[in-house]
């Protein structure tokens, strides 16, 4: 199953050292959470409009920086 392409907003960026442990392997390295463009304001970013997207994990993410 795979999800198309969709465009997000980034809303913040974790780092995480050592790996974050939530109880799956492998462990994340990082995080981004991310916000549906019609929701997303620079300036008050809402954290129930979006979700986290933990990255090194066992899901594979395919991410692009596409500039409108």
């Amino acid at each position: 199953m795979s999800i198309p392409p969709t465009r997000l907003c980034v809303g913040h960026y974790e780092e995480y050292d050592p790996p974050r442990d939530y109880g799956w392997l492998p462990a994340p390295t990082a995080g981004i959470y991310v916000v549906p463009p019609e929701s997303f304001d620079p300036e008050d970013v809402d954290e129930s409009a979006g979700c986290m997207l933990y990255l090194g994990g066992a899901e594979p993410y395919r991410v692009e920086f596409v500039q409108d």
